[in-house]
């Protein structure tokens, strides 16, 4: 038992309960729109779900959320990187940015996401979460729109600060919502396929930043960028907010049945589903270290993580004309480049699903391409053009641990106060990492760019150690507990008695066991 298990069993065969209204000859009527999990399957008995019939509701699911989570994504990509594009057709000079004035620029974004970080945390769990990211992005569409209207850094320094407090929204509440659908064996995956948008989004934005540079028009080429992905944006929040659903318990495409299926599918993961209260005891347990140090391991990767991102992000454009490519052919080359990282950051997500206690070793390893990338920077001469090249499509592979990594709360914290705290901390180590990282990066070093890359180096050795304390305290947890179960102190993990859905902490838990 040193490792969870996404379904009980006994003798092989999967004993869920299943609602009375797919029972021959009972009509139940509508199940009220609740949000408690515990309440919504009290007037139901149990029965057995087929393995059939889960994998037919899993397909559903994935068919109606992945979608609608995957465009979100690539379109907060899209807009988060928009500054990057438009340095490739001359925002620095139009706006006369001096000095690391363009640093600054994507240092403000990420304490706008900072500042904005716990605040948005709590209205996503108060509120209709559909809505609420609905509301954000209708937003921060507008406030990219105005970001075609600067004319100095003042002004597109204030534009860049309210678009990360708006954009801070998305992702700690797509964490939470692939706890609310998915196992915890399906987790990383599913994290990774809408994390890997990111990639979509480089290409995507590529394409766009290439077509607005052909414009010959009355305003400067990269000032289409802002109104064009504005535009997008807008459209497109108005379909989160109608469709996007608050949890399993409130969502229109499935029945009443399959409702009541899709809750019990997550019964094993013990970590609930919704739980509207904020709990002061739970915030103290997810900061105090001597209670649980996971909260801070995972800050301090998130920070070393995003300390690289922060200055290949802002910088990938400007490395891509360093090695020798013109600025329509560096535009061009994010494609390249946006399928690198769609493919680095899915495939992470789907070893770690497909083998067994992996996670942790995956997200070690996929640190390996990126390390490698750098190095070819820094030795290759100048002229070996390919060889620099194909180094840059190596070093997105690191977004594939921060993809497992910012997943970790949902699938090894218990109780919904203690991980919307865990995942604000993962958050905040990624707006802090995001805020230094581009600070590395010097222009008209030689070899290009040499203290970004050395830093970023480092930054992985830190990240190596990070990830196998955390693995090594996630297996003692599970040892000592597995213990306590032989001596009588524990319940049986596996026995299912109605506590599933408490809110529950997962020190409070003793059926609690972490993922590996």
């Amino acid at each position: 038992m040193s490792s969870h298990d996404d379904k009980s069993s006994l003798g092989g065969v999967e004993i869920v309960p299943v609602t009375k209204s797919q029972a021959p000859g009972v009509d139940m009527g509508s199940i009220p729109e609740i949000e408690d999990a515990n309440a919504f399957l009290a007037s139901h008995g149990t029965a057995t779900y087929t393995d059939e019939s889960n994998r037919k509701l899993l397909r559903r699911i994935d068919m109606y959320l992945m979608p609608m989570m995957c465009i979100s994504y690539c379109i907060q990509y899209i807009d988060k990187s928009a500054l990057a594009y438009a340095a490739v057709f001359g925002v620095k000079a139009d706006l006369k940015l001096k000095g690391q004035e363009y640093s600054l620029l994507t240092s403000l974004f990420y304490i706008g996401y900072l500042v904005a970080e716990y605040p948005q945390a709590w209205l996503s769990q108060r509120y209709h979460i559909g809505r609420f990211l609905g509301i954000i992005m209708f937003v921060w569409g507008g406030i990219l729109m105005c970001t075609a209207a600067t004319h100095k850094f003042a002004d597109i320094a204030a534009v860049r600060f309210f678009q990360g407090v708006f954009e801070s929204a998305l992702t700690p509440a797509y964490i939470i919502v692939t706890g609310m659908w998915y196992t915890r064996r399906e987790q990383p995956f599913r994290v990774a396929i809408w994390y890997s948008m990111n990639g979509l989004g480089n290409a995507i934005g590529a394409l766009i930043s290439y077509g607005m540079g052909l414009i010959d028009g009355p305003m400067d080429s990269w000032r289409y960028i802002f109104i064009i992905e504005g535009v997008m944006t807008i459209v497109w929040s108005v379909v989160v907010y109608m469709i996007f659903p608050s949890s399993p318990m409130r969502v229109r495409w499935l029945s009443d049945a399959q409702k009541a299926q899709a809750v019990e599918r997550i019964r094993s993961n013990r970590t609930g589903i919704i739980n509207r209260e904020w709990k002061w005891d739970q915030v103290k347990e997810a900061l105090d270290p001597r209670i649980d140090p996971t909260g801070h391991i995972l800050f301090w990767a998130c920070v070393l993580n995003e300390v690289i991102n922060g200055g290949v992000s802002t910088y990938k454009g400007l490395v891509i004309k360093a090695i020798g490519w013109t600025d329509l052919q560096s535009a061009l080359f994010g494609i390249a480049y946006g399928a690198a990282v769609t493919i680095e950051i899915a495939s992470c997500g789907y070893c770690a699903m497909r083998f067994k206690n992996a996670r942790h070793w995956c997200m070690i390893a996929w640190l390996l391409p990126s390390a490698i990338g750098m190095i070819l920077q820094i030795t290759l001469p100048a002229s070996n053009k390919a060889g620099k090249t194909i180094g840059v499509l190596l070093m997105p592979s690191f977004v594939g641990s921060l993809a497992l990594c910012m997943g970790i709360p949902g699938q090894n914290t218990a109780g919904f106060t203690k991980r919307s705290v865990i995942v604000g901390m993962a958050f905040l180590g990624y707006c802090v990492g995001n805020i230094i990282g581009p600070l590395a990066w010097v222009s008209g070093q030689t070899p290009a760019y040499v203290s970004g890359y050395a830093t970023c180096l480092a930054c992985m050795a830190g990240q190596v150690v990070l990830f196998l304390l955390l693995r090594v305290y996630y297996a003692k947890q599970n040892k000592r507990r597995d213990q306590m179960v032989k001596d009588g102190l524990a319940p049986d993990p596996l026995a299912l008695n109605g506590d599933e859905f408490e809110d529950l902490t997962d020190k409070q838990d003793l059926k609690f066991r972490y993922t590996l």
